[in-house]
């Protein structure tokens, strides 16, 4: 029988790692050492060709950094943007050790001619249409080839993850369910039409059912839905949701806010028990929302969308984005008074990045606006382009008086009351505020405040 190929899949560190997790609520985690489960690299081992033995690295809950070891035949890396700078250097490594290396993920699949500058191949896109394909040509003693493109190949399922290989103690989420992939929607800024086009795909959810059910015999009964869109085809998010009902499980997800046309669906979701959703509303400001080509939506109606969907008992987690050609210090205060006004029990505030592969950043490309191509800094927390309205400090502390305003224990009153009793939103709240009033205390600073800016029109001590 011929001896099985040896197959290392590394996720490389990540600074999302410190700025979603970091040491003060790690602790309040039972210590959690990373938020999310490296889910691409499950289904990476899941669809691998049974030539192979599989292992999985994930340096993001590792306190050292991997080692490379010429003790496998291949290695797969898969890396967001913000992942890149490490996974090249992973790669060059192992390359040098005589080991081959595959890269995918969004990184490379935006960028594979810059990723085949440390790597032997790319899988551009979907896993499950372009991974069997190098290993099996590796196997075979065919040489790979530079690309595997998603789109050169029959369209394949969406694959239920390998949990085995994962340590589900590392994680403070190790049950993400993916329903869907991609987004029927074009917004400059993101990534997901960037990379797979507007194709909405579906999953079997019969193999939902049945991964949920196998984590539920683990003991699992709480699930987060990790796709962009879950709505984003609603008869078939009916479908599902009826399937999920007998399970008795509880369950959140992200997806778009047209979600409010289908009562009956917000109906099946809550009875299914959806208890939360992301909404993507980026901006309050339509003009903001023109600029970034989302314009399947009015921000008019945004509060009274929020409230239908609220009425049927599902809370909401608002994701604003700043730094948009439209936004000024005022439109990233009046984006927080929206969010204490709709009563959101959790929000967000990311800086704009342009991700590779976007329209966003072919545009700023052109117009001279990039002021780094450090990929470390692609990370939502650092402004990577020169801002129209603002300077580089002042859209930085914008974003973290944002965040210091939203947290506030005087907002959390007001937004989350205290009946109904939201037990897991004022712990969520409380640990955002505890961080932020630490961080901030070892730099022996103040809470960055709007009122900074109202205080001096000039120039203002901002905080990095």
């Amino acid at each position: 029988m011929k001896n099985r190929l040896k197959l290392r899949l590394i996720n490389p560190n990540s600074p999302l790692t410190t700025i979603t997790l970091p040491d003060v609520i790690k602790r309040m985690t039972m210590g959690r050492k990373a938020l999310f489960m490296p889910v691409n690299l499950a289904i990476c081992a899941a669809v691998t060709p049974s030539d192979y033995q599989v292992e999985i690295i994930d340096e993001c809950v590792h306190d050292t950094p991997h080692v490379p070891r010429n003790d496998v035949e291949v290695v797969g890396i898969g890396a967001m943007t913000t992942q890149a700078k490490r996974a090249y250097q992973l790669a060059d490594e192992y390359r040098r050790l005589g080991v081959k290396v595959i890269m995918g993920g969004i990184h490379p699949s935006a960028l594979p001619d810059e990723a085949l500058e440390h790597c032997d191949a790319v899988c551009i896109g979907d896993a499950e249409g372009t991974w069997p394909h190098a290993l099996n040509d590796l196997a075979s003693d065919q040489p790979l080839k530079p690309k595997y493109n998603w789109r050169d190949y029959p369209s394949a399922p969406i694959a239920t993850p390998r949990k085995d290989l994962l340590n589900p103690r590392d994680y403070l989420v190790f049950n993400p369910i993916q329903t869907t992939r991609g987004c029927p929607h074009d917004c400059t800024f993101c990534t997901t039409p960037a990379i797979f086009g507007r194709k909405f795909r579906q999953r079997s959810i019969e193999d939902i059912v049945t991964e949920m059910k196998e984590a539920q015999e683990r003991g699992s009964n709480f699930f987060i839905f990790s796709d962009d869109n879950f709505a984003g085809n609603h008869r078939w998010a009916l479908e599902l949701c009826q399937a999920l009902i007998p399970l008795k499980i509880k369950w959140a997800s992200q997806c778009d806010i047209l979600i409010s046309n289908n009562e009956k669906l917000l109906a099946a979701m809550r009875a299914s028990g959806c208890q939360g959703l992301i909404l993507g509303l980026e901006s309050p400001n339509p003009d903001t929302l023109t600029e970034a080509r989302k314009r399947y939506i009015d921000a008019k109606s945004y509060l009274r969308r929020i409230k239908v969907i609220q009425k049927h008992r599902i809370s909401l987690w608002g994701s604003f984005i700043f730094g948009f050609d439209n936004d000024n210090w005022q439109s990233c205060q009046a984006a927080v008074k929206f969010a204490h006004r709709a009563n959101l029990v959790m929000s967000c505030y990311p800086i704009l990045t342009p991700y590779p592969g976007t329209a966003l950043y072919e545009e700023y490309q052109k117009q001279g606006r990039i002021l780094t191509q450090d990929w470390d800094k692609y990370n939502g927390a650092t402004v990577v382009f020169q801002p129209k309205q603002m300077s580089v400090d002042q859209l930085r502390h914008a974003q973290m008086a944002a965040f210091c305003d939203f947290y506030q224990p005087r907002s959390a009153f007001s937004r989350l009351k205290i009946v109904p009793f939201k037990k897991n939103s004022w712990l969520a709240n409380l640990a955002i505020y505890r961080g932020l009033v630490y961080y901030y205390q070892k730099k022996r600073r103040p809470l960055p405040s709007f009122k900074d800016f109202k205080n001096n029109s000039l120039g203002i001590p901002l905080t990095k």
